[in-house]
């Protein structure tokens, strides 16, 4: 007990209230559909999971659970990018200085949230992609719990940075293969739809992280 006490004093008191509001998404997404909730939690496999929720609003992303989900998706790769840039500039980041990435963070995803329907709904594949959107969605918010869980035990515990890495390595490369296969079963099942995929990717999928990176993020470094 005394080591958290110490742990909690030590770092600053801004972060620890960041972890507070990420409970409290966990809490808003186990009290806004509680048995949703708990299949998220149960296996990586998505195809029941798909196969009770795949709604009409959930595709659309609405209701306050999707809200939590990308709440907490939103803030977890804060706290990624928060993590990366002290290791590779040396320096703690200040509260002005995340949110300020924070900030770039929600606007990149949500321009291109809006680019990816507008695009999609002009070229009439929305309907096509919009499962493998909630798929994604599914995995990514699975992950943002995985990721608060290590932050907050790196945080509040001694756990060493070389585990902390080499567990974010690993939750990465398993985050990519799910990534990976989701898009390999889009190929398989529409294989004349490639050049929509090669587009997606390389136009509206990689490119505004890009941006996120060379206009906000390099910048710090």
């Amino acid at each position: 007990m005394g080591e958290w006490i110490y742990r909690t004093s030590a770092e600053q008191d801004w972060i620890s209230l960041f972890y507070f509001i990420n409970l409290v998404f966990i809490v808003g997404l186990h009290f806004s559909e509680p048995n949703r909730f708990w299949d998220l939690l149960k296996s990586f496999s998505s195809t029941i999971y798909i196969s009770k929720y795949n709604t009409d609003q959930n595709l659309r992303f609405r209701g306050f659970f999707n809200l939590f989900s990308g709440l907490l998706i939103l803030s977890n790769l804060g706290l990624l990018l928060k993590l990366g840039i002290e290791e590779i500039s040396k320096n703690t980041l200040y509260a002005f200085e995340f949110y300020y990435i924070l900030l770039g963070i929600v606007f990149t995803v949500v321009i291109r949230f809006i680019g990816v329907q507008f695009i999609l709904r002009q070229i009439d594949k929305l309907n096509k992609i919009k499962i493998y959107h909630f798929r994604a969605f599914i995995q990514n918010t699975r992950f943002s719990l995985l990721l608060f869980l290590l932050f907050f035990i790196k945080h509040y515990t001694s756990i060493s940075i070389e585990v902390t890495l080499g567990l974010l390595i690993l939750l990465f490369l398993l985050w990519l293969f799910i990534q990976v296969r989701i898009l390999f079963s889009f190929i398989i099942i529409n294989p004349k739809q490639i050049f929509y995929l090669i587009f997606y990717l390389c136009m509206i999928k990689i490119a505004p992280w890009f941006w996120l990176y060379f206009f906000i993020i390099e910048t710090r470094l």
